[in-house]
Order: structure tokens, then sequence, then C-alpha cells
């Protein structure tokens, strides 16, 4: 018992310290295109990892992105960040993978892994949702306030 508890804590020292150097890294975006101000799609070397975090994350840029990428016809827009994970790659490379390919980049390489660390979708009519994964939804109320959404059982 005496030997476990000192490797105990240091086990969840090196845990702790190991999340502490994660989300003090800032956030890289690698790159970004948009569809005609209809979509925005941002590829970054990673994320925080909790869901407020993300949102927070996204709510801190959230008025650089509009002013960058405006709304086409000033409506609803979704902005997706995805994660780069292995690399800008192509169809021959990732043949069973599901792509996102950016037709700007003038290179074979112009693919990443729909791996979504965030989706959201911004409407002018309606709060603003939050999706960092399938299952789960935030929103962002008229007083700034995130919420879970609890979507009825099907």
């Amino acid at each position: 018992m005496k030997k476990k508890l000192p490797a105990m804590l240091l086990c969840l020292f090196l845990l702790g310290a190991f999340y502490n150097l994660w989300t003090i890294r800032p956030v890289n975006i690698l790159y970004v295109y948009s569809n005609e101000g209809i979509t925005v799609t941002l590829v970054v070397d990673h994320m925080p990892w909790t869901d407020r975090e993300k949102i927070d994350w996204y709510l801190a840029r959230r008025d650089e992105l509009k002013r960058k990428y405006p709304p086409y016809d000033n409506t609803w827009q979704y902005y997706y960040i995805i994660d780069i994970s292995d690399g800008f790659t192509n169809n021959v490379k990732s043949p069973h993978e599901d792509l996102f390919c950016i037709p700007t980049i003038q290179n074979e390489n112009n693919c990443v892994v729909k791996n979504y660390f965030l989706s959201v979708y911004e409407n002018p009519y309606s709060n603003t949702r939050f999706y960092p994964d399938s299952e789960i939804e935030y929103q962002l109320t008229p007083d700034n306030q995130v919420e879970r959404v609890f979507r009825p059982e099907s």
C-alpha cells in the first residue's frame, strides 16, 4: 500500500501537467475555405478537449470570421472545424476515407479526412447552434449564455 500511493500521486500529477500543457497550446488555423459565404471550413491542428472550451474558442474568433467570410445575402451560415490529423491527402492515398477536398488548393493533396471537432450553425433569426458531435447540441441564448439542448427521445 505504501508503494502504490506515491505511484498514484505521480500519475495524477503527470496527467494534470499533460492536460495543462494541452490547454495552453494555441490552436492553429491551418487553412480556411469558404463556399461563397454559405459554409466556412476551418482546418486546425488540434482543439481543446471539452465542449465548453471548443465553443469558447469559436466565440473568441466569431466576429473576425464573420468579417473575413461574411454570410451570403445575410442569411444562415455553417462553420465546420476539422482536424488536420495526418495532414492533407488525396483520393488515391486514402480511398476508403470520407474526405473533404478543397478546390482552391492547387495540389494533388487537397483533401482532409472529415473528422469534425465542432460544427456551428449561425442564423440571424434564431440562436446559434453548436454541435461538438452528432449526439450533443448547445445553443447560444440571447443573453450570450451557452446552454445544452436536450432533444426529445425518438
